[in-house]
């Protein structure tokens, strides 16, 4: 495909930033590695042809989406776990399939993958893994796979006669957003609908632990000083810290184990029922069925811990939730933390602007600034102590007290 070859100078000055960053990646240089990914996407749509990126995101993008689908469908990747490096054919891959899947069929899926790099050609009809295919094996993966291509794509389907409806106004309402359009469950919370359908409700959690694999969890040393800020001071034996609407445990266990159960009280996770189920806990943790619209159970806690929950829910919501703990908390004791995205008012990733669609779409919700988040959590009778922030994370942590 033709194009023009003449560099501009954004292209010039994105190959010399690459040449820096990768100096400083050798290095292992803080925040290089998430700068030389940014500006390689860039520098790959700044030299491409207006058609080349067209091309790639209405073609090449889609059919990935429905192979990896159709791959989880036949176990194409647990087919190629037992493969040597030097790869497989097609048809042996195949073989080792479910549902005795055509081996031309995993011929042209396998093509496709290795274009968009998830597998490695190795040879004429031979193909082997990438950490990426490998990856996607794991049962968090291949969940994630099935909620987004089979249960979230409808409401992307779905949107214009959405919008269309809606004279094209923002969503508001948890009730009445694009999914709730999709699904005919109007009156009805996106979490509520997982209670209905409980298998699509596990394939969220197990996203949500996906979600949170390769990334600097909020209690690791450069991170958010947990030792400082948290356990200094803690009375020993009273609870430590309970995370609310937790899901199945991933930053309880994350916690405990980081510290070795070395902390001085219990950690409480707490969630919807069929979801606790769920949770593998080791000593020192518990799990508790309980709905964070309704009032704290557990009083006087060192920390209450919310990881991805104030951007699923509006301003009027979030103020309930959080006036639902503050009885709880014990002044000049107890902090709220708030594991969540604080938007820049410029600049703002590509997985920041994403899921603020899809929070959109899911929830009628979204993504806040950093004055944003303090103006509604002064509106529930707290105060901002501080924000920290990781430089390979694009997520925050806002510790709260009583006001």
């Amino acid at each position: 495909m033709a194009a023009d070859q003449t560099p501009t100078k954004a292209a010039l000055a994105l190959l010399d930033n690459i040449a820096r960053l990768s100096d400083d990646f050798k290095k292992q240089s803080p925040g290089a590695r998430e700068g030389l990914l940014d500006a390689c996407r860039s520098l790959i749509t700044q030299v491409s042809h207006p058609s080349e990126n067209m091309l790639q995101l209405l073609w090449a993008q889609p059919a990935h989406l429905n192979i990896l689908w159709m791959s989880v469908e036949v176990k194409l990747f647990q087919a190629m776990q037992a493969i040597p490096d030097t790869g497989a054919s097609t048809a042996q891959i195949a073989s080792r399939c479910d549902k005795n899947v055509d081996p031309v069929i995993v011929g042209r899926m396998l093509r496709h993958l290795s274009a968009m790099g998830t597998v490695r050609e190795t040879g004429p009809g031979v193909f082997a893994n990438t950490p990426t295919s490998s990856a996607f094996a794991e049962p968090s993966y291949q969940d994630s796979i099935l909620y987004i291509a089979e249960n979230f794509q409808p409401v992307h389907q779905s949107m214009k006669s959405y919008f269309e409806q809606r004279d094209w106004k923002c969503p508001d309402s948890g009730i009445d957003a694009p999914f709730q359009h999709t699904y005919n469950c109007k009156g009805s919370h996106y979490f509520e609908y997982f209670q209905q359908k409980p298998e699509i409700g596990r394939r969220f959690a197990s996203m949500m632990d996906m979600w949170s694999k390769g990334r600097p969890r909020w209690f690791y040393n450069d991170y958010y000083p947990v030792q400082d800020r948290l356990i200094t001071g803690a009375e020993k034996g009273a609870p430590f810290l309970v995370d609310v609407g937790g899901g199945s445990g991933h930053d309880i266990e994350g916690l405990r184990e980081a510290f070795d159960g070395h902390l001085p009280g219990s950690l409480i996770l707490q969630d919807r029922p069929e979801i606790v189920q769920l949770a593998k806990l080791g000593p020192g943790a518990e799990s508790m069925a309980h709905d964070f619209m309704t009032e704290q159970p557990v009083k006087g806690a060192r920390a209450y811990f919310l990881h991805s929950i104030i951007q699923d829910w509006n301003d009027d919501v979030n103020t309930d939730i959080l006036k639902a703990i503050v009885p709880a908390m014990k002044k000049g004791y107890s902090k709220l933390l708030i594991n969540d995205f604080v938007v820049p008012s410029q600049g703002a990733h590509w997985a920041q602007t994403c899921l603020d669609w899809e929070l959109m779409s899911s929830l009628g919700a979204r993504h806040r600034t950093e004055e944003e988040h303090k103006n509604m959590y002064e509106g529930a009778g707290l105060k901002m102590i501080g924000v920290w922030r990781h430089p390979h994370s694009l997520d925050s942590l806002i510790e709260l007290e009583l006001a």
